[in-house]
């Protein structure tokens, strides 16, 4: 084990793209906070929170994410909404330790046995003591932890004796997390972020689940060093997931509309290093989409952005306001941050590549490797204007929601001869509950991860079947007829041959 360490790190170490992931949450990340109840919210740890948006809102109220500096992934907190997150011990679960939910293999044959069941039962809200003036009362007195919450309300219920074991368990669990909330510490990845934002809301993420997003990748066949054109509608779930996939080895040439990219607060959430975020190069879609008419009248005029970062001089000199400013600071400290922001600001401008030297480095030089669409537009109309910008035998994927949209292409694409090894394709998701004797897929789930349209570009010169239409049919008059049935006459099958095998017999 200790060789394998030494390996890896002697990598990371001559690599200059290659980091070592921390096993801790450092100062600036986004993490998940993955709760017992389903629930998985984005967080940012921030020891100092000024000028800046709240880094945690969980219920309408705003907590502080000092805390989370430091911490394993992994860590389970408990929410207290008097102090906050609380880490807790190692070992420790998202649904707290009960006498009532130890539910085994040992004793789950007694309980099956038992006298108590639920037929006497009535939900008239009579049998808890407690009312709900004193359960606020008691969630708001700092002395009192959740625990201590929960074991007063099931003294206080009159109905919770005769209850059976599993609803004792059921019910137990459900005010654990009301007033016991748990969450844990889950690292951003690919996978982890599309499945917060796919059940915060599926339909700002066209209904992309995590499986979808993995077979997308794979059939795109997303790796380090590849050239990568992509259409993404998806909240950059597809680009960020490619720049994280690729290591900064490579290009991904991103789509957007608009004035500017629309989700680069969702790509930073990704975590991705500066050599990651380096390999996105937004192109707008005015550069791919507009109308050849008027396309050297519009897009052949002096480049704005290029001619203001030429005018920049560095070392970048200081003005007046700014070095009164920078004498005015109290610590020698401050000035060494501000001087290191202010040049960490002017260094990405004079390396920021403007938009019209994206849209020329797509279209000038080697073509792409694979073709993502994952977009609202019309997949058929986009394919066809992007495939050109496709290198021959490379792989192409068209992500949709519905499935119509996507059989139009796979139409079309037949008739032209555009592609070959077409398949399309809908992924199907189940989860399943696993507990003793009560093992069953879950009472809700989500149909689909909408559907998803492959296939290999062929070439517009070469990429003609060598059989002829004469030949196709003849190859097909000797093997048999229609799909299912065999000519008579056919050394391959028919009567004869059935008679023959008869007599053999």
């Amino acid at each position: 084990m200790e060789s394998n360490n030494d390996d890896v790190s002697s990598g990371a170490a001559t690599d200059p793209y290659r980091s070592l992931q921390s096993s801790t949450v450092q100062e600036g990340e986004f993490v998940i906070l993955v709760f017992a109840d389903k629930r998985q919210i984005f967080a940012q740890a921030l020891k100092s929170q000024r000028g800046k948006s709240p880094a945690l809102k969980i219920n309408k109220r705003s907590y502080s994410t000092s805390i989370l500096v430091g911490l394993q992934y992994g860590a389970v907190m408990e929410l207290n909404k008097v102090t906050g997150l609380i880490p807790l011990e190692e070992g420790e679960d998202v649904i707290p330790d009960h006498e009532e939910l130890t539910i085994d293999d040992d004793n789950v044959d007694k309980l099956h046995n038992e006298e108590n069941d639920n037929r006497n039962l009535v939900d008239d809200n009579t049998s808890q003591a407690i009312t709900a003036d004193e359960l606020q009362t008691m969630r708001s007195d700092p002395t009192l932890s959740g625990a201590e919450i929960v074991e007063t309300i099931i003294k206080n219920s009159s109905s919770f004796s005769a209850k059976t074991s599993f609803s004792k368990a059921k019910y137990i669990k459900k005010k654990q997390m009301k007033y016991q909330p748990r969450c844990r510490l889950v690292r951003c990845t690919s996978s982890s972020i599309c499945e917060a934002l796919f059940i915060k809301d599926a339909r700002k993420v066209m209904n992309l689940r995590e499986d979808s997003l993995a077979q997308i990748l794979s059939f795109a066949n997303v790796s380090a060093g590849t050239k990568i054109l992509c259409f993404d509608n998806c909240m950059g779930l597809i680009t960020g997931a490619c720049a994280q996939r690729m290591g900064g080895y490579g290009l991904i040439h991103s789509i957007y509309t608009g004035k500017a990219p629309a989700f680069i607060d969702m790509i930073a959430r990704f975590n991705l290093s500066f050599v990651e975020h380096s390999s996105i190069k937004w192109v707008h879609a005015g550069h791919l989409f507009h109308d050849d008419a008027h396309a050297e009248e519009e897009l052949d005029g002096e480049d704005l952005d290029l001619a203001e970062r030429n005018k920049l001089n560095w070392p970048c000199i200081l003005q007046p306001h700014t070095e009164e400013f920078i004498i005015n600071m109290e610590t020698d400290k401050k000035r060494a941050d501000f001087l290191q922001k202010r040049c960490g600001r002017f260094a990405r401008k004079l390396t920021r590549p403007t938009p019209d030297e994206n849209a020329a480095s797509l279209k000038s030089g080697k073509k792409c490797d694979s073709l993502i669409l994952a977009c609202t537009y019309d997949p058929l109309a986009t394919l066809l204007k992007l495939l050109p910008y496709l290198e021959t035998s490379c792989p192409f994927v068209v992500f949709c929601e519905y499935m119509e949209p996507l059989f139009e292409c796979f139409q079309e694409l037949q008739n032209q001869k555009l592609a070959i090894n077409l398949r399309l394709s809908d992924t199907w998701l189940r989860e399943y509950q696993v507990l003793p004797n009560r093992t069953h897929p879950n009472m809700s789930m989500s149909q689909n991860g909408g559907f998803i349209l492959t296939g290999v570009k062929l070439c517009p010169v070469h990429g003609v079947n060598e059989l002829d239409d004469d030949v196709i049919k003849e190859i097909r008059a000797e093997l048999g007829g229609r799909r299912g049935k065999k000519r008579t006459n056919s050394p391959y099958g028919g009567t004869d041959n059935k008679q023959k095998k008869r007599s053999q017999r």
